[in-house]
C-alpha cells in the first residue's frame, strides 16, 4: 500500500526542490496555522451530531486531498485575517466638550448681548481738610505722618460709606431708598434686587455697587459708583457726599464740644470753691467785726505801746511825788491807783496779743460782745488761712480762665471741612458690562476646567484594572 504524506510533507518537498527562502516558509506556516484556527472555531460553533465511521473515514480523506491542494503563497501572505466589526459608540469627548465649554460660553455670550443690563458709572472725589497741622510740620514733615488727624477723620468716612449705617441715613437725609433703586424692573435678573431685604443681607450687594479707594500720601477719598441708569448713579453719588459731609460736620461739632465744655467744667468747679472762700472769709469778717487782722494786730500793738508809755509816766510821777510828800498822800494814793489800773489793762492787753488761754476774771468783753481773751490770734490764724486758700483759688480761676480760652483757639483748629474737588458727574455712556471680555473669559475657564477632567478621565481608564 503507498504511504500516504500529510499536507506539510506535501508543500514541504516542493519548497525544498524550487529552493524556496525561509521567508516564504514562515509565511506559509503561518497561513496554515489561520486555516487550522479558523477550522477548529467552525467545528466548535457545528452542532453535535453523531455521524458514522464511514463518514468521517470520508471526511479525513477529503480534508486531505483539500490539503494537498497547491495553494497561492502570496495571496495568502498579503490577505488580512477577517476582523470582527465593533459597535458603533457615541462621541463622549465631544459631547463633553459641549456640554463643559461650548453650552456656557453660548450661554453667556447671549446674556451679554441681550439679557444685561448696561452699568454707568460716576467718580467723586473729596478730602477731610482742617486748620491744625501735625506735630511734625514745624520740622517741615508733614507727610511723614500721614496727614495726622484728618487721614484718620477721611478713613472714618470710607469706613462708613462701606457701613450699612450709610442706608438709612440716606433715606432719613436725601429721601432715597437705595434698595428701591436697584430693585427696578428694567435691571437684568443677575442684578436686580429685592427690595424686602433687610440691611444686612443688602449690605454685600451695596458693597459691590460702590468703590472706595484712599490716598494715603494726599489723604483724599476717590468713590466710584455703579447704577444703572445716569439719573440714578449720580443721585446715589450726591446723596453719598451729602450724608458724609453731615458726619464729618457732626464729629467736628461733638469734639469742638466735648473740648470747651470740659474747659467749662474746670472753670464753674474753680468759680465755685472761689466764691466758698469768699463767703467764708466775709462771714469771719463779720463775726470778728474786723476787716483786716493785721490792722487789728497793729492797733492792739499801738494800745499796749500807749499803755506802756503812760505807765512809765504814772511811775516817774509817782517816784517824784514819793520822794516830796509822804506815801500815803491822797495824791500818791491816786497815782499808785493808777499806775495799778495801767499794769492790769497792760497785762490784759498783752495776753490778747499771746494767746494766753488763763481766764481773767476781770477779762474785758470782745467786739462782738463775748469773753475771747484769746481770740485775736486765732482770728489772725484763721484770716491766714483763708487768705492763702483764697489766693490759690484766684490763682486757679485764673488758670481755668486761661485754659478755657486756650480750649476755644484749639476747638477752632480742630475744626473739619468737607471739601469735594471732584463733583459728579451725569454719565454719557455705559462703561460695563465688558461683553466680549466676559465671555472670553468664560470660555477660557470653561475650557480649562473640560480639559482639566478629561486628562483625570483618561489617566483614570487607562491605569484601570
Amino acid at each position: 500500500m503507498k504511504e500516504e504524506k500529510t499536507p506539510e510533507q506535501a508543500e514541504a518537498q516542493p519548497n525544498v526542490a524550487t529552493g524556496v527562502s525561509s521567508l516564504l516558509d514562515i509565511a506559509k506556516q503561518r497561513a496554515q496555522q489561520r486555516a487550522d484556527d479558523k477550522k477548529v472555531v467552525a467545528l466548535k460553533k457545528a452542532p453535535p451530531a453523531k455521524r458514522p465511521a464511514v463518514a468521517l473515514a470520508d471526511d479525513e480523506e477529503e480534508l486531505g486531498t483539500r490539503a494537498r491542494k497547491p495553494t497561492d503563497i502570496v495571496k495568502t501572505i498579503l490577505t488580512l485575517p477577517e476582523m470582527p466589526k465593533r459597535k458603533r459608540q457615541l462621541p463622549w469627548t465631544l459631547i463633553s466638550f459641549g456640554l463643559a465649554v461650548a453650552l456656557p460660553t453660548i450661554l453667556t455670550a447671549l446674556y451679554f448681548a441681550f439679557i444685561a443690563s448696561p452699568q454707568y458709572v460716576v467718580e467723586t472725589q473729596f478730602a477731610v481738610r482742617g486748620s491744625n497741622q501735625p506735630s511734625l510740620s514745624a520740622f517741615g514733615l508733614p507727610a511723614l505722618v500721614g496727614g495726622g488727624g484728618q487721614s484718620g477723620d477721611s478713613y472714618i468716612v470710607a469706613d462708613y460709606i462701606h457701613s450699612a449705617q450709610i442706608l438709612p441715613d440716606i433715606k432719613e437725609q436725601t429721601g432715597v431708598d437705595i434698595r428701591t433703586v436697584y430693585s427696578r424692573p428694567t435691571i437684568d435678573f443677575l442684578y436686580r434686587e429685592n427690595s424686602t431685604r433687610s440691611l444686612d443681607e443688602f449690605r454685600d450687594y451695596w458693597r459691590d455697587m460702590i468703590n472706595v479707594s484712599f490716598n494715603t500720601t494726599t489723604g483724599n477719598v476717590t468713590i466710584r459708583v455703579f447704577a444703572f441708569s445716569p439719573s440714578d448713579a449720580k443721585k446715589i453719588a450726591e446723596s453719598i457726599l451729602s450724608v458724609s459731609e453731615h458726619l464729618v460736620n457732626t464729629l467736628s461739632d461733638k469734639s469742638r464740644r466735648q473740648v470747651i465744655e470740659t474747659a467749662n467744667q474746670q472753670v464753674a468747679r474753680s468759680e465755685e470753691r472761689l466764691r466758698n472762700l469768699r463767703k467764708q472769709m466775709t462771714e469771719l469778717q463779720i463775726t470778728e467785726q474786723a476787716v483786716d487782722p493785721a490792722a487789728v494786730a497793729t492797733m492792739e500793738a499801738s494800745i499796749i505801746s500807749s499803755l506802756e508809755q503812760e505807765l512809765v509816766n504814772l511811775r516817774t510821777r509817782y517816784k517824784a511825788l514819793v520822794d516830796s510828800v509822804s506815801s500815803d498822800a491822797p495824791s500818791a494814793r491816786v497815782i499808785e491807783r493808777n499806775i495799778s489800773a495801767l499794769e492790769a489793762q497792760l497785762i490784759e492787753q498783752k495776753k490778747r496779743i499771746t494767746g494766753d488761754v488763763e481766764q481773767q476774771t476781770d477779762s474785758k468783753t470782745t467786739r462782738a460782745g463775748v469773753d475771747t481773751s484769746n481770740a485775736l490770734p486765732q482770728m489772725i490764724s484763721r484770716f491766714s488761712e483763708l487768705g492763702v486758700e483764697q489766693e490759690f483759688a484766684v490763682k486757679a480761676y485764673t488758670a481755668s480762665l486761661a485754659a478755657l480760652e486756650t480750649s476755644m483757639q484749639e476747638a477752632q483748629k480742630q475744626e473739619r471741612y468737607f471739601a469735594v474737588y471732584v463733583p459728579p458727574r451725569e454719565p454719557e455712556v455705559a462703561l460695563y458690562p465688558f461683553s466680549v471680555l466676559n465671555t472670553g473669559i468664560v470660555l477660557l475657564a470653561s475650557f480649562g476646567f473640560w480639559l482639566i477632567g478629561y486628562f483625570v478621565f483618561r489617566s483614570v481608564k487607562d491605569h484601570a484594572i
